[in-house]
């Protein structure tokens, strides 16, 4: 299981500026099979300090949030069967996310 494929709108070694040493990156991504825990998803070269702040679409349902931690995404799901699940369960490992997760924005802003 990889990584999902990174497109970005600018080349990638074009981090545009955006005032207070702050750089930007837009682009998107075409998931594969889900990982459990997350999917690599590593700006370092494009933001090397720090990233301050990740935004992606929510298609068809899925919540994507990034872990700056561990630099990867997590993808969350709606699932209201029983009150033991939360609002929101992680997808299932090896889950193939490529039809409902096949052109997802993000952007990202850091130093």
């Amino acid at each position: 299981m990889a990584a999902p494929t990174i497109t970005y709108f600018e080349d990638e070694s074009m981090v545009e500026k955006c005032g207070h040493d702050f750089k930007m990156i837009t682009g998107q991504l075409a998931f594969g099979a889900y990982e459990t825990n997350g999917v690599a998803f590593d700006l370092s070269k494009q933001i090397p300090t720090k990233v301050h702040f990740v935004k992606f679409d929510d298609p068809a349902g899925y919540n994507l949030v990034y872990d700056y931690v561990n630099k990867k995404i997590k993808v969350f799901y709606g699932d209201y069967s029983a009150s033991s699940d939360g609002p929101h369960s992680e997808v299932a490992n090896t889950t193939d996310l490529s039809t409902p997760l096949a052109a997802v924005r993000f952007f990202a802003i850091g130093k």
